[in-house]
């Protein structure tokens, strides 16, 4: 024979409660629910009357127990939940339910879960339960838990893509210090072939110099014997002017372009006219024509051997590079910076061979490239742009391999000396076929 539930005062409801927790075989079991977190409620009969709320259910209904024990559980719901239908059932038959349902709210939906089970009598005539124990769980927490996972995912995906980045700069900056450190092992690499071949160079250059003194003296001897024929006098002065400009170079070879030769002006027309005489033999077997285009009077602050160096091997190189009826131009003219209108002397070897092309353009300057294979040492340019640069001069190239402008030309300019007469200057133009 089972217990039922007469819900008439709220004295006798929790006296009905106490018995529903009878019927559970443990009579204290609302002392342990009155300490649940998760909201609780008994309710009885077939109009759900409220027996028993816990004080979590309490806070969620905005509510004392004597304000809902007593009343419908209708009362505290909303409007067409389900949750009565639920109760209904159990109430019925027995089963446990559950459901879940959700409510609008910002800034997210929440949803509620109803778990609901019967509270069954030591003995019942129907079968029916004691009552029914309902539990609500809010689970808008979860919706809190997921936003700040996805806000945890958005920063994790932040930090990754900073990571990206920055290990990016990091391997962009490593290929770079990787590149400079390999053309500083290359620049190291041709610094100690060039100290090679510096050391090489004086040494060479100290055993030619007793030699050349020698020869010297002889050509001295020679010249002033009054035996001499008069066409060899010609012969000796060429001879002993060339052995002059070898003996500058071993000094400047053995001191290291710390030769006590200073700067002087220098006639740009009478420069040029001495590379010409110089390669005579060159020019013959070249076949080549040289024009000389160069204004009377001008000159340069440098040293004269250098210079004559400087030219004599680009004039050389052009030679090499054009054939039979070819012309080489070698011109000069005077020019005033806009900027600081200081004077400038250009000097320029042009010709018509077969011009260099781009990728070589750019290697043309540095120690040992050559393009003229075992013939060449790769060491001509380079010399020409070291005097050129200790003259306080700058050398360039422009050169197109295609068309009817195909050629090379080298321009060396040079800063000014000061002209003492600048009246009745002329325009001078040869063109010789040696």
């Amino acid at each position: 024979m089972g217990f039922r539930l007469r819900p008439r005062t709220t004295d006798e409801l929790l006296d009905g409660a106490r018995k529903v927790g009878g019927a559970l075989g443990h009579p204290c079991v609302y002392d342990l629910l009155d300490f649940a977190r998760l909201p609780m409620a008994i309710v009885e009969g077939d109009t759900q009357i409220v027996c028993y709320v816990n004080p979590a259910l309490c806070q969620l209904a905005r509510r004392s127990s004597k304000e809902v024990i007593g009343r419908p559980f209708a009362e505290i719901l909303p409007a067409g939940d389900k949750c009565l239908l639920l109760l209904d059932r159990v109430y019925r038959t027995g089963k446990s339910e559950s459901h879940t349902e959700q409510e609008d709210a910002a800034p997210h939906p929440l949803y509620w879960s109803y778990e609901i089970w019967p509270v069954l009598a030591e003995s019942s005539e129907d079968d029916r339960p004691a009552g029914v124990i309902i539990q609500i769980t809010e689970t808008a927490p979860f919706h809190r838990r997921v936003t700040a996972m996805n806000e945890a995912l958005l920063c994790a995906a932040v930090r990754q893509q900073e990571l990206t980045e920055a290990a990016l700069a990091l391997n962009t900056k490593l290929q770079a210090e990787m590149k400079e450190r390999k053309q500083a092992q290359e620049a190291l690499l041709r610094s100690e072939m060039l100290a090679s071949a510096g050391r090489l160079a004086a040494s060479i250059a100290h055993e030619i110099n007793n030699p050349l003194e020698a020869v010297m003296n002889t050509l001295y001897l020679a010249r002033a014997s009054v035996d001499r024929p008069d066409s060899a006098r010609e012969y000796l002065e060429i001879a002993d002017g060339e052995l002059l400009r070898i003996a500058h170079i071993t000094r400047q070879t053995l001191g290291f372009y710390r030769e006590s030769a200073e700067a002087t002006t220098t006639s740009v027309s009478a420069l040029m006219a001495s590379v010409v005489d110089l390669l005579q033999s060159k020019i013959r077997s070249s076949g080549a024509a040289i024009e000389q285009q160069c204004e009377e009077h001008l000159q340069v602050m440098a040293v004269f051997g250098e210079l004559r160096q400087v030219l004599a091997n680009l004039l050389a190189n052009s030679l090499d590079a054009v054939g039979e009826n070819a012309v080489v131009k070698l011109r000069c003219s005077a020019s005033r910076s806009p900027s600081t209108g200081r004077r400038y002397i250009r000097m320029t070897v042009a010709d018509n061979g077969r011009g260099i092309d781009a990728a070589t353009v750019k290697d043309i300057f540095e120690p040992f490239f050559t393009t003229k294979g075992t013939v060449g040492t790769g060491l001509g340019l380079w010399v020409c742009k070291q005097l050129v640069a200790k003259n306080g001069g700058s050398i360039w190239v422009r050169s197109n391999t295609d068309g009817k402008r195909r050629g090379t030309t080298f321009s060396v300019v040079l800063p000014g000396a000061a002209i003492q007469a600048e009246t009745g200057q002329k325009l001078g133009k040869s063109c010789a076929r040696l």
